[in-house]
């Protein structure tokens, strides 16, 4: 059973988000606070699964709480979720993150959000509890085993010989150097050194430089601690490279009871640490999306009424006036800034897209013809395409991913050229080799495979570069949304995308897309129409003064006869007493008081044969196919342009559905 903690120095809205809470998720338990303080001792005494926190809260605020919570040993591992007012502005959402926060939710509290978010830091705190019960489990088997090996020599022999994969070295202690006297075969196997070559070396050898002093003091210590000492640390093999592991060492003791030498045990844990990272990357991804798409939204309002009332005024001025040439570079203009909210959307995931079968080799082909038109010579193109058949998804963006991934390539390689080779190729995953990435599953998938000779990239920027805006090129040459965006197709399409790096050494893209084994449908294409008009009676609802004229405008202009409402209370009671006066009804999805989709449903109990239009920005909560269920005939996406409007009114009003 999820036990959920809501701090709120309002009790009504403690009382609002508790019946919430226990409605959409069944079976939780909601734990209430009034108070910062009184939250902070409940969640150290409760220990619940998530908690919603208030910013705004007298005597200690909603950020004050968080610090303490996250610096708390007992609570810092506790998802919390910040309940916002709509104002709040950029510097206190990154005030949040910094100090811990892992997600934003908005006031008034959107019930589907709300579900959706704390279900999202259900899952993600039961993930790191499954993680930390993994690595207690790692230390209580290295702790079993050590206690085993301190019974008799003879159990010590036996383990060494037969565990494969954990390490035993036993180094002198007689030796300030400590020189290992034996190496287990599980030692060889991990550390890549044979027993004869090994024996003898100081036991630094095996050690992270950085931490070899600190190593040397602990064994120095074991004389007077018998317990020995554990932790997590760096090691290194002997090819040099590093790899995270829980190590432990512990004094032996001879029939006298004097220390002779020191057991050192090791268990390499780097899958354990890279499903971490995923995790932690996958949790980041998610909360700048939701941040993205908000942003997106916002910005899709402003686009809609630029747009549409530079339409309306083009149809005002001559078509060859230098003022209508100005209008048309206005939306042309626009029209770019449309894409770039797509982009934005691409990159958090919450566009609908209609995917059809498509064949990733040619799109391969045609990105690499390209290419060498337009490559200069100083870079070699090598193609490798034995894939074939198709994945499902969309033709423009598949070309956008792989054009992107040989672009940055490009540039890693630009100054002293190099190889750029492009694969695509298909792999079938067992259900080891998915495991060794969360999101992937046992199938057969098309692995794409960019890959360059350039300068490569360290840990820090291969942990960057998903991330939008971030670019290590310079001014001017790139926005940094290119591989977040990438980033969103692909697991849009179900598919995961891995990188290897290393400094001087080039950098491969690996994408792995699930293959799609229906035959090819093709898309059909219909010629452009004349705008449609009509003569009928519309009901326009939108919380947004500026829209609601705008769109009046637009229906009036094709001849509709138009009432407005901003607000869908007053538009509800309107229809209430005037249901057979209006001959359709289109609203916004996100308002106050009453969402386009809720006021859909009392419209239709009113009048079950009312047309409906509803249209959007961007919202998780509506999707054409609950439009459809509701009962809504047709569902558009913001900014409105006055062709799709006319279109869509006409095909409503002509008996078309969604």
């Amino acid at each position: 059973m999820a036990k959920i903690l809501v701090i709120d120095d309002k009790q009504n809205n403690l009382i609002t988000v508790s019946a919430l809470l226990k409605a959409l998720i069944p079976g939780c338990k909601v734990i209430t606070a009034l108070s910062g303080h009184e939250g902070i001792e409940k969640a150290i005494a409760e220990s619940p699964d998530t908690i919603l926190l208030d910013i705004k809260m007298p005597g200690m605020h909603g950020f004050e709480v968080c610090k303490r919570l996250k610096h708390d040993e007992s609570t810092k591992n506790i998802p919390v979720i910040m309940l916002t007012a709509i104002k709040t502005g950029s510097a206190d959402l990154i005030r949040g993150l910094e100090i811990g926060a892992d997600a934003y939710l908005a006031k008034p509290i959107d019930e589907y959000v709300l579900a959706a978010q704390v279900n999202t830091s259900l899952r993600i705190k039961k993930a790191e509890d499954a993680l930390r019960g993994q690595k207690d489990l790692l230390e209580n088997m290295v702790q079993k085993k050590t206690e085993a090996l301190r019974k008799s020599e003879q159990q010590l022999r036996a383990i060494f010989e037969a565990t494969r994969d954990v390490s035993f070295i036993i180094a002198d202690t007689h030796d300030p150097e400590y020189p290992i006297i034996e190496f287990s075969p599980g030692a060889e196997k991990i550390f890549g050194y044979k027993r004869a070559e090994i024996i003898g070396h100081p036991v630094s050898i095996v050690y992270q430089p950085e931490e070899v002093a600190k190593f040397m003091f602990a064994y120095r210590q074991l004389k007077n601690d018998e317990s020995g000492f554990s932790g997590e640390t760096i090691l290194v093999r002997k090819s040099g490279e590093r790899f995270p592991a829980l190590f432990s060492t512990y004094p032996l003791f001879d029939e006298r009871g004097e220390m002779y030498a020191a057991l050192g045990v090791s268990i390499e844990i780097s899958k354990q640490k890279r499903l971490e990272a995923q995790l932690r990357q996958s949790q980041k991804m998610e909360s700048i999306g939701t941040l993205a798409s908000g942003i997106a939204h916002d910005f899709n309002n402003i686009l809609a009424a630029i747009i549409g009332y530079t339409e309306l005024a083009s149809y005002d001025v001559p078509k060859n006036s230098t003022i209508r040439k100005n209008l048309e570079e206005i939306l042309r203009a626009s029209d770019r800034a449309c894409d770039l909210v797509k982009q934005i959307l691409s990159f958090s995931r919450k566009t609908e897209k209609t995917f059809l079968p498509v064949q990733p080799g040619s799109i391969v082909k045609e990105v690499i013809k390209l290419l060498r038109s337009s490559l200069p010579a100083s870079i070699e193109i090598r193609e490798k395409v034995t894939a074939t058949g198709n994945i499902l998804g969309d033709a423009t963006q598949l070309h956008q991913v792989i054009m992107n991934l040989c672009t940055n390539a490009y540039h890693a390689m630009m100054e002293e050229g190099g190889i750029l080779e492009v694969s695509l190729t298909a792999v079938d995953l067992d259900a080891e080799s998915a495991a060794q990435h969360a999101e992937l599953k046992q199938g057969q998938y098309f692995m794409l495979t960019v890959s360059d000779t350039g300068q490569g990239m360290d840990r820090a920027t291969m942990d960057r570069i998903f991330d939008p805006y971030f670019t290590t090129r310079e001014k001017d040459h790139g926005t940094g949304l290119g591989l977040s965006v990438v980033h969103g197709i692909v697991k849009s399409y179900g598919g995961v995308i891995m990188v290897y790096s290393k400094p001087g050494e080039g950098t491969t893209f690996h994408v792995y897309f699930p293959v799609f084994e229906e035959e090819q449908k093709s898309a059909e294409f219909k010629q452009k129409e004349p705008v449609p008009t009509g003569d009928e009676r519309v009901l326009l609802v939108d919380d947004e003064p500026s829209l609601t004229e705008l769109g009046q405008q637009m229906l009036e202009l094709l001849g509709y006869n138009v009432t407005t409402r901003t607000s869908s209370r007053e538009a509800l009671e309107l229809f209430r007493s005037k249901a057979h006066q209006f001959d359709i009804v289109i609203t916004d999805m996100t308002m106050p008081e009453m969402m386009g989709d809720r006021l859909a449903q009392e419209l239709l109990k009113i009048r079950p044969d009312i047309p409906i239009i509803i249209y959007t920005g961007f919202n998780e909560k509506i999707s054409k196919n609950r439009a459809r269920d509701i009962g809504i005939r047709k569902f558009i996406m913001k900014p409105l342009v006055i062709s799709n409007l006319a279109k869509a009114v006409r095909e409503v009003l002509d008996g078309a559905v969604v």
